[in-house]
């Protein structure tokens, strides 16, 4: 087992927050930690729902490294000034897996660029420090399909590694989806193929 297991960290659940407000404008902070785009599109459109007559929807997610990891969106704001202050402070976090939503409702006095750079931002920084972080072990979910005679031992592989199987299908073979320790793939698909004289087959 190596020494260091990959991890990362999220927030263990959503959290809402309304800091004191600025020039009357009301900003309310909400984040919940996601899986993927389409998890973090669906609790946009939650919060759109739920704040319907709020005049913007500012948000960033942040799933992953690189350019095709995050999303920031100033929902009709001038642009840098609300979608990427959250991001900076998803990242200054240095959390994953994750996306909050700053609503704005205009108190009828204008904040400028640095203002509004600032409120955005600072309302992500409270929602942050309101949550509880969680370091979660990255997972790999693998697909397998194995004769009835080595599902036994192909679990008990999968537990002595951390790994678990989080679905079955059966047929005229069995079909299973493993959520695998990403430190432990390579060995899990070593030691099942070896365990099994090569039976298993591998679909993902």
């Amino acid at each position: 087992m190596a020494d260091t297991m990959p991890t990362h960290l999220t927030l263990a659940g959503p959290v809402h927050v309304e800091p004191d407000p600025i020039k009357r404008s009301r900003f309310l902070g909400d984040a919940a930690p996601v899986q993927n785009a389409e998890e973090a599109m669906a609790f946009v459109r939650s919060i759109r729902e739920q704040y319907p007559d709020a005049g913007h929807h500012c948000f960033a997610y942040r799933l992953g490294a690189g350019d095709d990891g995050f999303r920031v969106h100033d929902d009709g704001e001038p642009g840098g000034t609300a979608g990427q202050p959250i991001l900076n402070h998803i990242d200054g976090a240095a959390l994953t897996n994750i996306v909050i939503v700053v609503t704005r409702y205009f108190g009828g006095t204008k904040l400028g660029k640095g203002g509004l750079i600032r409120a955005y931002g600072g309302t992500a920084g409270v929602a942050i420090a309101a949550g509880e972080i969680l370091e979660v072990r990255e997972m790999q979910s693998v697909l397998v399909r194995c004769e009835y005679s080595d599902q036994g031992t192909i679990e008990g592989v999968v537990r002595s590694v951390g790994a678990t199987v989080t679905a079955s299908r059966f047929s005229t073979d069995v079909t299973l989806t493993i959520a695998v320790p990403t430190e432990h793939v390579f060995d899990v698909q070593t030691r099942l193929t070896n365990a099994t004289a090569g039976r298993v087959v591998w679909l993902t």
